[in-house]
């Protein structure tokens, strides 16, 4: 879910992933205060396919002073009880499904950097860690709960998936 502000209540999702969505899976994968990751390209692997689901969410926040005051006494009501009506909401949504990408983007070693490391290194650290499977956090698409299934470095040279054959003009997107 790729969230156009557009929409106030109900969460509708771009038609594809955003190049912000986008650098923050890269940014998941492998992160560092001396690197800046700027997606270069973004390709669509499968049709455009859509959900609509409808979802309970939570309308209020437990408040900062029942926070205090159950810290100060060292135990308090800090629960937010769902099965009060009045708790919850139910909001529908539009949702991408069955998603695949490839994302092209380029590794810039800041120049404000006050480490002495050179930028290969930074670059090898991450083909390591994308070969692995590993990552800072979990990557996500869009909403936290939309998290990635998989991903890998695309290195070898035999034929991928070639991007779908669709061009349309998708508005307006936040960069």
């Amino acid at each position: 879910c790729f969230t156009r502000p557009e929409m106030k209540v109900e969460r509708v999702s771009y038609d594809v992933i955003t190049p912000s969505a986008a650098r923050a899976v890269f940014d998941a994968i492998f992160w560092k205060p001396a690197i800046r990751w700027h997606v270069r390209r973004i390709e669509v692997l499968k049709p455009i396919r859509w959900i609509n689901l409808r979802r309970n969410e939570v309308v209020s926040k437990v408040g900062i002073g029942n926070v205090k005051t159950a810290m100060a006494a060292g135990s308090g009501n800090l629960g937010i009880y769902v099965d009060d009506s009045d708790e919850r909401a139910q909001r529908a949504g539009l949702f991408l499904r069955d998603v695949a990408y490839r994302l092209h983007a380029d590794l810039e070693v800041r120049s404000d950097r006050s480490d002495p490391e050179p930028p290969q290194k930074f670059f090898a650290m991450f083909e390591r860690r994308s070969e692995a499977g590993q990552c800072v956090n979990q990557p996500y698409l869009g909403c936290r709960e939309f998290s990635v299934s998989s991903f890998r470095l695309v290195t070898d040279a035999k034929p991928q998936p070639t991007p779908i054959a669709e061009d349309r003009d998708l508005g307006w997107m936040l960069y």
